[in-house]
């Protein structure tokens, strides 16, 4: 017996919405459609399959679904679900992807009640809009989910098994903690990166050669700068609490260090940037999200062609899949290395097992 297809309703096709599609998509067993009041991307949603319909009526596109996904700007989100909600089928389960939860998730548990899961996978893409959809998108990225003491169980499941057939890994909590950890590691980099590159604006008009002499670190640290601020403007809205709590423990830390270098206390200085430093290797070796640190090898190689074929291969022949796989260039302690993390111990212990016996130098990273 075939396995009846889940029905997903996608209202906003952006980078989110249209990725989540394609992802869905790929899968084989889901019936997505997009929803979109812009028809160009339904269009394009459905010429690149990310969807399986589409259609600009909110209304005709929910009507059947099992789950619906709003993947729109945080700022319309409630509007747009008191449009919808007297219109769902009564055992959809709603869910959103917003980029801040407490307020949003407080205010759409209002509207859909124990059937709504808060959700933000934490990715994205510098492109906007459909076209910067990508099926891989969530693959081994942190999708954080946010119930609530009014949060029905079999609701949270079934999203959570969505998550799942992304390829993103679920990561559980609550609405307030996730907009304390955000605001930390995702939006107050972004509000410094906005004051920093406007910092140096003023700055190039008296010294116009300042954005010549702007290296690799500089475009780094501004690179948030240039996303959408429609996006931003209501996430620090929403989020302004906390954003602004550490902005001014951020300003203590400048303080701190304006104080040490007015004083010439250069060994404290010293101090300062070494513990930065140690503390910076403890961020997982991941290109998304902030999940907890995956089991870890360190493989040391030949710097030749064919040689990260070669790894992969030799773990492909025995199932072994690698989560993550990280090529470092000369450091000090470990020298050129490939770094391959597993999302299990046992993994790890078999790729150890398989890589020793093939004579390749590995070590277990702790």
């Amino acid at each position: 017996m075939l396995e009846e297809k889940k029905r997903v309703a996608i209202i906003g096709l952006g980078v989110i919405g249209g990725s989540l599609g394609m992802a869905l998509m790929a899968k084989g067993n889901y019936v997505v459609t997009g929803i979109d009041r812009d028809p160009v991307a339904v269009h394009l949603a459905r010429e690149i399959g990310a969807v399986s319909a589409g259609t600009t009526n909110y209304l005709a596109g929910i009507k059947q679904a099992d789950i619906i996904v709003l993947a729109i700007p945080v700022g319309d989100l409630a509007v747009i679900a008191r449009d919808i909600a007297p219109f769902i089928p009564p055992d959809a389960i709603v869910t959103d992807v917003g980029s801040t939860k407490a307020e949003v998730v407080s205010e759409l548990e209002d509207i859909f009640s124990s059937h709504f899961v808060g959700g933000h996978p934490m990715t994205g893409s510098e492109v906007s809009g459909v076209r910067g959809a990508e099926q891989y998108l969530f693959e081994n990225a942190v999708y954080v989910l946010t119930p609530t003491g009014r949060t029905c169980p079999k609701a949270l499941r079934k999203i959570q098994e969505m998550v799942d057939d992304t390829g993103a890994l679920s990561c559980f909590l609550s609405p307030e903690d996730h907009d304390r950890i955000v605001a930390a590691v995702s939006h107050l980099p972004h509000f410094l990166a906005v004051a920093l590159m406007n910092l140096v604006a003023d700055f190039s008009e008296q010294y116009p050669q300042a954005f010549t002499l702007a290296a690799g670190g500089f475009r780094d640290m501004t690179r948030v700068a240039a996303s959408s601020d429609i996006m931003w403007r209501d996430i620090f809205a929403t989020n302004h609490r906390y954003i602004i709590e550490l902005s001014r423990r951020f300003r203590e830390q400048l303080l701190s260090l304006e104080k040490l270098l007015e004083q010439e206390d250069l060994d404290p200085l010293v101090s300062f940037m070494q513990r930065a430093g140690h503390e910076r290797q403890k961020i997982p070796i991941k290109l998304k999200g902030t999940f907890p640190a995956l089991f870890e090898l360190v493989v040391t190689v030949p710097d030749r062609p064919g040689v990260i074929a070669l790894l992969t291969s030799l773990l492909g022949e025995k199932g072994i899949n690698i989560s993550n796989l990280e090529i470092l260039r000369v450091r000090e302690v470990e020298g050129e290395t490939i770094k391959l993390g597993f999302k299990t111990g046992e993994e790890a212990e078999r790729a150890f097992q398989v890589l020793s016996k093939a004579d390749i130098a590995v070590k277990v990273k702790r």
